[in-house]
C-alpha cells in the first residue's frame, strides 16, 4: 500500500513539473511548497503553521506575492490574505483599488466604469478551508499561489489581482490535522471502517467555538468573520470562490448553481456561473475526471461564501471536492478506486486555474457587469423603515447589525407621513415618529440590505439546502414597513448605536430597567459585582411614567458602593433613576410579587450525542455575549458527576441520551434543579424527564381510494412531501402569556403577547393542564415567511413552542427550537436569559 501510495504522489509530482515549460526560469527562485515543507503535497496534511512559513517564504521570494496579516483567530491564529499581482499594482496597490471601488458605487456612469475597465485589472479572491477538515483546500491554496508566483498560469496577472485566503478557518484545521496525525499508524489506511477515518466529537469543520463559518456570512458573529467583511470594501472584488469538500464519495461540484436561486440577482450574475462552469468542465473533460453542476448547490440563503459575495456583485461560487473529514490522506471508494489528498488538492487547483484563466478571459465584461450591478442597486425595491418602540433596544442592536455589515442607516430627525406597507404582523400606520430608521434600496449593499430586512425572499423551488426563511425585522421584533418614497425628514446617517454612558445619580431610591436582552447582559455584570435585582411581576405605574410587567428594579439599599456598581456595570445605559418606591398605580417596588435575580451555577451539556454548532452556540452565547460562566459537562460523565453544585443545566441540541444520564438528570431536577432544553435536546431528554407530550400528526380519516392515492405516488412526488415534511426554517407568528416571567420583554414592539420564531424542528408541544405554555401556535397558523407544508402548519396548530413543568422540588424548560441557533434570532434570547436567571425562582 505504502509504494502505491508513494508511486501515486511521484506521478502527480511530474505532471505538476511539466504544467508549463516556460516556467523554468522563474520555478528556478520561486521555492515550491516541497523545498520550505519538506515534502510533496499530498505526502501530508500541512498544519497551519507550514501554510503561513510558505505563503511567507514565497513572498519573501517573489516580487509578485505579498502576505497581509489582516487578523487572528480565538486561539490566535494569523488569518492571511496573500496577495499576487504583476509587479507595478502591488507597488501602487492602494491606487488601483480605489479605482476598483468606484465601480461598486451606483453613482459610477458607464463611460467612467468602461475607462475603470480599459486601465485597472480585476479583483478575483479565492477562500479555501471554510471548514476546518475540508482540508485539501490549503493544500490547494499553496499550490495555486506557486503556480501564480511562478508564472505557470499565462498572462492572468496582466488583468488581475489575485487574493489568496488560504485558511479561513485556521483553528478547525489545526484541530483536524492534530487528530489525524494522532490516529494515523505508519503508512495511511484507505479503508472507510479505519480509526482515521472516523473524526471524532466536535471534528475539524467548526471554529474555535463550534460555529459554521460558512453559514455566518450575514450574521457577523464570529472574529474570524468579522474582520474578513471589514476588508470586502478594499477589495471589492469581481470573482469569489470558496473552496469546499464533500462526501468522499462524490465527485466533484462547480457552478452553475441549482435552484432555488435568489430572485434578486440580476441576470449576469446566473450566466457567469454558467461561464465558469463550462471552464472547469472543459479542464476537467481534458483530465477525464468526474464532476456534476447545477444540482444539490443552491443560491439562496445569504450567508454563505457564495451567495454573499454575489449581493455584494461579485461572482460568488462554490467549488465541492470528494473528500472531507472522512477522507485522510486516501480513501477506498465503494468502486474500489483510491481518492487519494493529493488528488483532491490537484482538483481544487485545476478548479482554480481554469476560473482565473476564464476571468482574464473577458475581464472587461467582468468589470463592467460588476459596474451595471451597482448601478442598478434599489430599482424594483423598496426602502425599509424600521420603527424604534418605547424601549430602543431591539432597534438599536438589529441597526448594530446592519452597520456592521456597511449597510447604510439613516435616522429622521422629525416626524414625517409615508405611504408605508407594514410587514406581516405588524401594525399599519401612516405617520412616523422622529427616529424612525429608513436602509435605502439604492446604496452600495441595497441588494443585501434589501435580502436581509424584506419580509420574504420568494423560494421558487422544491428544494432548499438551508433555512427558507431570516427576515431580520421578524428575528429582532423590530416593527417593520416597507415604502417606495419618504419625503425630508432631517434625515441623518446612522453610526452603529452604542450605549449610553452615564453617572449614578448622588441621592436615588433605586434605578427601574426595561426587560431586554442589552439589559439582563449589563444586570448580569451588575449583580456578580454584589448587587441586588428584582424583576418585578406585573405592569405599574410609578411617577407618571408607565413600567411593563418584567421591569428590573435595582434598589440602593443593602447595596454596598452602590454608585460604583451601576458604574462599572453598564447598566444605566438601560436605567431609569427613581426616588421613591411608591406606585402610582400596581404593586409598589417593596412588593413581594417580585423574582429575585441570582447569577446561577450553571452546567451546559456538552461532548458526544450533542449536536457541535449547537453546542457551540451556547458557548459563545454564554461566555462572549451574555457575560456568564459555565462548565462543559460531558454526557458520558453526568452519571458520576456531583450535578449538586448546578442550580441550571441546559442541554442543547442532541441525541437521545443513555438511560443512565436521563436518570441521573432527573433526579438532580426533582432535587430542586432547573433543566432548560432547547430543540431536540428538549424532544429526547427534557420532555422524557418532564412526562411532556409531542404534538402528534392527526390520523388520515379517510377513505380507501385516499389512501391508495397516497400509496401510489411517484418518486418526484414523494421527494416534494418529503422535503417540505422538514420544515426548513420556516418563520411562524407565535402567541405568549404575557403575565409568564418567561414571556417578559419578548414580545414585538408594541405587542407584549405577540413573538415570531424561526421554527426548524417540525415539532411542538402538547398542551396539557399540568404543564404551562408560555408560548404557543394559534388556531388557523399561517407562515409568516418560507416554507411549511399544509399538513405540518396543521400539526403545529395550538401547540406548544415554550413550556415549563415543576418536577418535583425543581423544573424543566424546553424550547421547541434552539432560541441560540446561529446566534441571530435576537428576540428568543430574552426568554432564554429568563429561564436562565429567574426561571428557578418562577
Amino acid at each position: 500500500m505504502r509504494r502505491n501510495f508513494l508511486h501515486l504522489l511521484a506521478a502527480a509530482t511530474l505532471q505538476a513539473a511539466a504544467l508549463n515549460g516556460s516556467a523554468v526560469a522563474q520555478q528556478a527562485r520561486v521555492p515550491s511548497p516541497a523545498e520550505v515543507l519538506g515534502y510533496e503535497l499530498g505526502a501530508r496534511f500541512t498544519e497551519h503553521a507550514g501554510v503561513v512559513r510558505y505563503m511567507e517564504a514565497l513572498a519573501a521570494a517573489s516580487p509578485n506575492v505579498e502576505v497581509r496579516r489582516y487578523g487572528e483567530t480565538v486561539e490566535g491564529r494569523p488569518l492571511l490574505q496573500v496577495v499576487i499581482a504583476r509587479t507595478d499594482y502591488l507597488t501602487r496597490l492602494d491606487d488601483v483599488l480605489a479605482r476598483n471601488r468606484e465601480l461598486a458605487d451606483p453613482a459610477t456612469t458607464e463611460a467612467r466604469a468602461r475607462e475603470i475597465a480599459a486601465t485597472t485589472p480585476a479583483v478575483l479572491y479565492f477562500s479555501y478551508g471554510v471548514h476546518g477538515n475540508e482540508s485539501s483546500s490549503s493544500e490547494a491554496a499553496m499550490w495555486t499561489a506557486w503556480d501564480l508566483a511562478r508564472g505557470a498560469v499565462g498572462a492572468v496577472l496582466d488583468s488581475a489581482v489575485v487574493v489568496i485566503d488560504p485558511a479561513v478557518n485556521p483553528d478547525g484545521r489545526d484541530r483536524y490535522v492534530d487528530w489525524y496525525r494522532q490516529a494515523v499508524g505508519i503508512e495511511p489506511n484507505p479503508n472507510p471502517e479505519s480509526r482515521e477515518h472516523v473524526e471524532p466529537w466536535p471534528g475539524g469543520r467548526y471554529n474555535h467555538y463550534l460555529f459554521d463559518l460558512n453559514r455566518d456570512w450575514a450574521w457577523v458573529t464570529q472574529p474570524e468573520t468579522q474582520v474578513r467583511l471589514a476588508t470586502w470594501d478594499y477589495w471589492t472584488p469581481q470573482v469569489h470562490v470558496d473552496f469546499h469538500e464533500m462526501s468522499p464519495t462524490s465527485s466533484y461540484f462547480f457552478f452553475p448553481a441549482t435552484p432555488p436561486i435568489n430572485p434578486i440577482y440580476p441576470p449576469h450574475i446566473l450566466e457567469w456561473g454558467r461561464y465558469f462552469g463550462a471552464a472547469n468542465a472543459a479542464a476537467f473533460d481534458q483530465q477525464g475526471w468526474a464532476y456534476y453542476s447545477a444540482e444539490g448547490f443552491d443560491l439562496f440563503y445569504p450567508g454563505y461564501g457564495d451567495t454573499w459575495p454575489s449581493l455584494q456583485g461579485a461572482i460568488g461560487m462554490t467549488y465541492e471536492q470528494a473528500g472531507g473529514g472522512s477522507a485522510g490522506l486516501v480513501y477506498r471508494r465503494p468502486d474500489g478506486t483510491l481518492l487519494t489528498l493529493r488528488d483532491r488538492a490537484e482538483h481544487h487547483r485545476t478548479t482554480g486555474i481554469a476560473t482565473l484563466r476564464a476571468a482574464s478571459a473577458r475581464k472587461t465584461d467582468l468589470v463592467l457587469d460588476f459596474a451595471r450591478f451597482h448601478r442598478t442597486q434599489g430599482q424594483g425595491s423598496d426602502d425599509i423603515l424600521l420603527v424604534p418602540g418605547s424601549s430602543p433596544a431591539r432597534t438599536d442592536a438589529l441597526v448594530a447589525l446592519l452597520r456592521a455589515q456597511g449597510i447604510e442607516v439613516h435616522r429622521a430627525t422629525r416626524s414625517f407621513r409615508a405611504d408605508a406597507r407594514p410587514h406581516s404582523g405588524f401594525p399599519e400606520r401612516d405617520q412616523f415618529p422622529a427616529g424612525t430608521y429608513r436602509v435605502p434600496a439604492r446604496q452600495r449593499r441595497g441588494r443585501l440590505a434589501v435580502t436581509l430586512l424584506q419580509p420574504e425572499t420568494v423560494l421558487d423551488a422544491t428544494f432548499s439546502y438551508d433555512v427558507s426563511a431570516w427576515s431580520l425585522p421578524f428575528a429582532y421584533g423590530v416593527e417593520a414597513h416597507r415604502v417606495r418614497s419618504v419625503p425630508d425628514a432631517g434625515w441623518q446617517a446612522a453610526a452603529a448605536p452604542a450605549p449610553s454612558a452615564r453617572a449614578a445619580a448622588a441621592q436615588v431610591y433605586g434605578y427601574l430597567v426595561p426587560p431586554s436582552t442589552a439589559a439582563w447582559t449589563a444586570v448580569i455584570r451588575y449583580v456578580e459585582a454584589g448587587g441586588r435585582a428584582r424583576v418585578l411581576d406585573e405592569a405599574f405605574t410609578i411617577a407618571g411614567r408607565q413600567w411593563p410587567a418584567g421591569a428590573i428594579f435595582l434598589p440602593r439599599g443593602g447595596v454596598a458602593d452602590y454608585g460604583l456598581k451601576l458604574n462599572e456595570s453598564g447598566v444605566l445605559a438601560y436605567a431609569e433613576a427613581v426616588t421613591t418606591g411608591r406606585a402610582d398605580s400596581g404593586h409598589d417596588l417593596g412588593t413581594d410579587e417580585a423574582y429575585t435575580v441570582q447569577v446561577p451555577e450553571l452546567a451546559l451539556l456538552s461532548g458526544p450525542g450533542t449536536n457541535p454548532s449547537s453546542f457551540g452556540s451556547h458557548w459563545f452565547f454564554l461566555e462572549r455575549t451574555a457575560g456568564l460562566k459555565f462548565d462543559a459537562l460531558q454526557l458520558d460523565r453526568v452519571p458520576s458527576a456531583r450535578l449538586s453544585k448546578y442550580q441550571v443545566m441546559i442541554a442543547p441540541e442532541m441525541s437521545r441520551p443513555d438511560e443512565r444520564v436521563t436518570e441521573a438528570v432527573r433526579s438532580w431536577v426533582q432535587a430542586g434543579g432547573t433543566l432548560i432544553a432547547v430543540g431536540s435536546g428538549a424532544r429526547s431528554l427534557g420532555a422524557t424527564i418532564a412526562d411532556i407530550k409531542l404534538r402528534e400528526d392527526p390520523e388520515p380519516n379517510d377513505d380507501r381510494e385516499a389512501k391508495l392515492e397516497r400509496a401510489l405516488k411517484g418518486r418526484e412526488q414523494r421527494e416534494l412531501e418529503q422535503w417540505e415534511q422538514q420544515v426548513p426554517g420556516t418563520i411562524l407568528p407565535l402567541t405568549l402569556d404575557p403575565a409568564h416571567p418567561l414571556a417578559f420583554g419578548a414580545g414585538i414592539e408594541g405587542d407584549p403577547a405577540r413573538m415570531f420564531v424561526l421554527h426548524t424542528g417540525g415539532s411542538a408541544f402538547e398542551p396539557s393542564e399540568s404543564i404551562e405554555s408560555v408560548g404557543y401556535f394559534d388556531a388557523r397558523l399561517r407562515k409568516t415567511s418560507g416554507v411549511i407544508s399544509e399538513q405540518n402548519l396543521g400539526t403545529l396548530e395550538r401547540g406548544a413552542w415554550l413550556v415549563t413543568r415543576s418536577v418535583g422540588r425543581g423544573r424543566v424548560i424546553l424550547f421547541a427550537d434552539d432560541p441560540l441557533f446561529r446566534h441571530f434570532w435576537y428576540s428568543a434570547w430574552q426568554p432564554y436569559l429568563s429561564a436562565i436567571l429567574i426561571g428557578p425562582r418562577i
